[in-house]
């Protein structure tokens, strides 16, 4: 009888030992990862109108109120464009962007155009980021997140103030989300580093009415370390 005790105790403690381990697993990697993940997906979720697929490149999309788009790769393989802010290149070139004197290597513009409904596309530029060329097959738009955020988990941080996740796209550029829908009105951001805008004719005290606003230089940026002049777009997602 005791024998017996002793194996069902054992068995119990196994049992409590698998869940243990099953909680403290993550799908990426990283605590910090997993989090921003379940935050985007709660987001794409709560708004499935706006998430689109683009078959020719392989990516995911989530489109905002303005039009712009934040972009995530079905596959990192396909290209290398993992990762993509598309924004409105108009209101950047009426404040003095000249698109041709971008680095091409960084930067695509994309000219108005119709798309694969017929559907009207204003002039867009495009700030891509590469993760990584490993080919993967996902199942779905939050299985692409996830793989994305698992091959290089450092890319996510945590705006502990802002209550945000930032998703760097280089250095200065970066793709925020709230943590929680309804916290403030800003939902997403989209952060760009001013620099090369500014090499190529943007004068950042014209933006006054273009959506954006110019952040300067930061040695802390709330917790997160040092970063460049930038501009910043907010986008109030939950109305």
């Amino acid at each position: 009888m005791k024998k017996r005790r002793k194996v069902a105790i054992a068995l119990v403690f196994t049992a409590l030992m698998v869940s243990v381990a099953g909680c403290s697993r993550t799908v990426t990697g990283n605590k910090e990862a997993d989090n921003a993940l379940n935050a985007f997906n709660e987001i794409v979720k709560t708004y499935p109108e706006s998430k689109g697929f683009h078959s020719a490149l392989q990516h995911w999309g989530f489109e905002l109120a303005t039009g712009e788009k934040f972009e995530w790769s079905k596959d990192m393989s396909a290209n290398k464009a993992d990762l993509a802010m598309v924004v409105l290149a108009d209101p950047l070139v009426k404040a003095g962007l000249d698109v041709t004197k971008l680095d091409q290597n960084e930067w695509i513009y994309e000219p108005a155009s119709k798309d694969d409904m017929g559907v009207d596309l204003p002039n867009r530029l495009i700030k891509p980021y590469n993760v990584s060329d490993k080919k993967q097959t996902s199942n779905g738009s939050e299985d692409s997140m996830r793989r994305i955020l698992k091959a290089d988990t450092s890319i996510i941080k945590y705006h502990e103030k802002q209550q945000h996740y930032g998703l760097k796209l280089g250095e200065g550029n970066e793709v925020q989300w709230t943590e929680e829908l309804g916290l403030n009105d800003a939902d997403m951001i989209f952060v760009l580093k001013a620099e090369p805008l500014v090499k190529a004719g943007l004068d950042v005290s014209k933006l006054e009415g273009s959506g954006w606003v110019f952040k300067p230089a930061s040695n802390d940026d709330m917790g997160m370390g040092a970063s460049p002049d930038q501009i910043v777009k907010i986008h109030d997602i939950k109305k």
